[in-house]
């Protein structure tokens, strides 16, 4: 008998030795690359707003590109031209195309910067006081972010849960061993043979117990899909989160830009500025001008001075949000290119009605809604099938030795089959399904409402993007127009054809027009940015 106990022990050890989970490989690989979804992980069917009702979620073409935003295909026609300029404007700065890996997911930034040549990772060079360039900023706020890290670990979590989920399918054993001394004293009819009086014996060995759910009728399977789904959804989010993060940098880095160009604008029209007041000084010193001409222009380039430093100050204001993007201090960040290009980025190209298409099919948060509707309809099932019976296996084994009295050892085992099922208990599942059917259609909405943001997002970030585009145009215009005036108007002061006036009216406006330009492609660069990130992809990062 004590080897049938060791089969028990191995069986025991072989349960707990074969039913670990390795929950690392269930999610992404670090907190800076992204998680690539299986093939199961996509939804089977996409749902438009329109087909998810209150109680229900009608079958249907789904979410195609032709049956979202068709009435404004004639329009996107000759807007698509202008979409076309800027796919060129890109071309023409050497912007090169970010890394794809799978369903339009970009690839790690880290692997981009490890493949540069430049033999220093982005951290590296923040700390060498080198220059930084967009790329990166990200590596370096991939690095740092915390929340992309808190989602990793989450989905960990999730992880666990499913491998807990999954152990259902084991059977549960349990060793344990014993030992007691006992006092006996028999009564004269037991004592029949026996010494008369009390006896001492010790008892000792160990026991083994095995039981094994074979057949819930589906409560276990819908049970391990809904934890699935569930870690499904969390590593979606976790994409969610990284692409968030590029995101903030983008915006972050443009607005430092913008500030950045403000300073430079702010430097011509101060050179502009001094430029006028030396004329307007030159004429007074030559008996052709007056006083009231040169201290007017004496006023315009205090002025220019003034702003000057408020730009200045506005440099610093975006480098410490750019540096909270990245998750670094400011003062570490000391050297950031400005050099800076528009993005280029595929989704520019397409018409309104094919982004809303995709985004309804990409967008990672998106994707985890569904997750969670298919993790809800499994919870419905595993409710449903608590009304049911369980059928299952146990068996169990005792040996124990006895000391004293001569008396022999003792063992006994069992093995049988069993069923349980639980008629009563007070309506309580019941309730849990009306609970799990409630959560089902509330995730539903959940992921209309989802829907709903993405489409209105991707309208409003495109028509942004079309706007920027000829703000752009016309600033650049502006500019050239502006300068031609001014450079007239300074000719015409200096040989008295015009007035001081004019001539800080034209500098003004010169002025106002590069800031203007500076502003539009600020505004032209966070809007792609902002509508991949609406789409569910990310603008390109071209080095510089």
């Amino acid at each position: 008998m004590k080897n049938n106990v060791f089969i028990f022990l191995a069986a025991a050890a072989f349960a707990f030795l074969f039913g670990c989970v390795n929950v690392d490989d269930e999610v992404s690989e670090t907190p800076s690359v992204y998680w690539k979804p299986p093939k199961g992980a996509m939804p089977s069917e996409y749902y438009l707003p329109s087909q998810i009702k209150t109680d229900t979620i009608e079958s249907g073409k789904g979410a195609q590109g032709e049956s979202v935003g068709s009435s404004s295909s004639n329009k996107n026609k000759a807007e698509n031209s202008a979409s076309d300029k800027a796919e060129k404007r890109g071309s023409e700065n050497g912007q090169n195309a970010s890394t794809v890996n799978g369903e339009g997911l970009p690839g790690s930034v880290a692997e981009k910067s490890a493949g540069a040549g430049v033999g220093l990772s982005a951290s590296e060079k923040m700390l060498a006081g080198k220059t930084l360039d967009l790329p990166d900023l990200v590596d370096i706020a991939l690095e740092n972010n915390t929340s992309t890290r808190m989602y990793w670990f989450q989905a960990k979590q999730y992880a666990a849960a499913q491998g807990k989920a999954e152990s259902s399918y084991y059977p549960q054993v349990s060793v344990g061993a014993q030992i007691y001394r006992s006092k006996t004293k028999p009564s004269l009819g037991y004592s029949m043979g026996i010494p008369i009086g009390a006896y001492y014996e010790t008892a000792y060995g160990p026991s083994a117990e095995i039981t094994w759910l074979l057949y819930d009728f589906g409560g276990r399977e819908a049970r391990v899909d809904s934890a699935r789904e569930a870690l499904r959804a969390a590593n979606f989010e976790y994409n969610q989160a990284l692409q968030d993060v590029f995101l903030n940098v983008n915006v972050a880095y443009y607005q430092y830009y913008a500030a950045v160009g403000g300073v430079k604008a702010a430097k011509l029209s101060l050179e502009d500025s001094k430029t006028s007041f030396e004329a307007a000084t030159r004429k007074l010193n030559e008996g052709v001008g007056n006083k009231q001409d040169m201290l007017n222009a004496l006023a315009s380039l205090k002025n220019a001075e003034f702003e000057m430093e408020s730009k200045i100050a506005d440099v610093e204001t975006a480098r410490a949000n750019l540096a909270n993007a990245i998750g670094v201090g400011a003062s570490d960040i000391s050297n950031v290119s400005e050099d800076v290009r528009i993005p280029k980025s595929p989704e520019t190209a397409k018409k309104i009605d094919e982004l809303i298409a995709k985004a309804l099919r990409s967008r990672q948060s998106l994707l985890a809604g569904y997750a969670q509707l298919r993790k809800t309809k499994s919870d419905v099932v595993a409710a449903q099938r608590n009304f049911l019976p369980q059928i299952g296996a146990q068996g169990s084994a005792t040996y124990m030795w006895y000391t004293g009295n001569g008396r022999s050892d003792q063992y006994q085992y069992q093995v049988g089959l069993t069923a349980s099922w639980s008629i009563f208990e007070g309506f309580a599942r019941k309730y849990d399904l009306i609970s799990a059917k409630a959560a089902e259609r509330a995730q539903a909405q959940q992921l209309k409402s989802e829907e709903i943001q993405i489409m209105s997002d991707v309208w409003a970030y495109y028509h942004v993007y079309q706007s920027a585009l000829k703000q752009v145009a016309s600033s650049e215009a502006s500019v050239k127009a502006s300068e031609e005036a001014y450079e007239a108007t300074r000719i015409g002061f200096a040989n008295g054809v015009n007035t001081v006036t004019d001539l800080l009216n034209s500098q003004s406006r010169l002025a106002s027009a590069r800031q203007t330009n500076v502003s539009a492609l600020a505004t032209l660069s966070t809007s792609i940015a902002r509508l991949s990130h609406a789409v569910g992809a990310v603008s390109s990062l071209g080095k510089n």
